[in-house]
């Protein structure tokens, strides 16, 4: 689409455009709402765990292609005043560095697959199927994922996947979802889920603003209702109500801070690496 003269001044034209084009209709997407009656009764003794991870970008200034990854996990039962907090890390070449971040984080919940609580990953799943990225590492990625679904099926513990702002577009083509469903759902109001792979899919509004979007493994389809209720419950507890609260504790301490930052850099930066040791982080694990 091309117009004659600046941008700015073709503004009035690009409106009209979008106007014309916006989605009039929804298809038939079935509603439900969840409710909870009791707050505290339901939270008493439930167990969450939340996985998270951050990473430093690669120290190009010094020449070193690589950087650093790290991942936390946090178990928490509420009512109790019980909690574990578990920290994995490591360094990664750069081609490869949201890769080993992914591998840790997934590593973590490896861990607490058969325990009797429920998984809490920051972040999507069903990205993993689209094309935009290669396929060898697309296949790397599904790889991880198909065997943490297996194992979380297979141990009976709750996986759920939960981004806050969505720019998916599972539903529609050319507008992302949550943007589209944002009016077409009430306050804690879900869609039934689609399928997607071994994933279901669902939008669910927690905050005034847009839904979130929920993944879970398709072997929980039957637990859907329960497994929203968690999550209406983590975010009516969190300091912004609109966000797990386990997974606003665990993004806290899996962020790398700046003094930390400038710490691992004052600690490699300065090195000059062998070859060997820039090879190893690159060969196939």
């Amino acid at each position: 689409m091309k117009f004659e003269g600046k941008l700015i001044e073709n503004v009035a034209k690009i409106r009209e455009i979008y106007r014309q084009n916006e989605v009039a209709e929804l298809p038939d997407l079935e509603k439900k709402k969840v409710v909870l009656e009791d707050l505290k009764s339901f939270l008493k003794g439930l167990k969450v765990a939340g996985v998270d991870g951050s990473q430093i970008s690669p120290l190009k200034d010094f020449g070193l292609p690589f950087g650093g990854v790290q991942a936390a996990r946090l178990v928490v039962e509420h009512g109790s005043g019980k909690y574990d907090l578990k920290y994995k890390s490591g360094v990664a070449h750069e081609t490869s560095l949201e890769l080993e971040r992914f591998r840790l984080e997934v590593e973590m919940l490896k861990e607490i697959m058969g325990e009797e609580l429920y998984a809490f990953y920051d972040g999507s799943f069903s990205v993993f199927f689209t094309s935009e990225m290669s396929e060898k590492l697309r296949r790397a990625y599904l790889k991880e994922l198909e065997e943490l679904l297996k194992l979380s099926e297979e141990e009976e513990t709750a996986l759920i996947a939960y981004v806050d702002r969505s720019y998916s577009r599972e539903i529609f083509q050319n507008a992302y979802d949550s943007y589209v469903l944002r009016n077409y759902l009430l306050m804690f109001e879900y869609i039934e889920p689609i399928r997607r792979g071994n994933l279901l899919i669902t939008y669910f509004k927690v905050n005034p603003t847009f839904p979130a979007k929920v993944e879970m493994p398709a072997w929980l389809e039957d637990r859907v209702e329960e497994i929203l209720k968690v999550i209406m419950a983590e975010c009516l507890i969190s300091s912004t109500s609109g966000y797990p609260y386990i997974l606003e504790r665990v993004h806290k301490y899996a962020t790398i801070s700046e003094k930390e930052k400038e710490e691992f850099v004052k600690a490699v930066g300065a090195r000059v690496l062998s070859y060997k040791f820039v090879s190893k982080l690159t060969s196939k694990r």
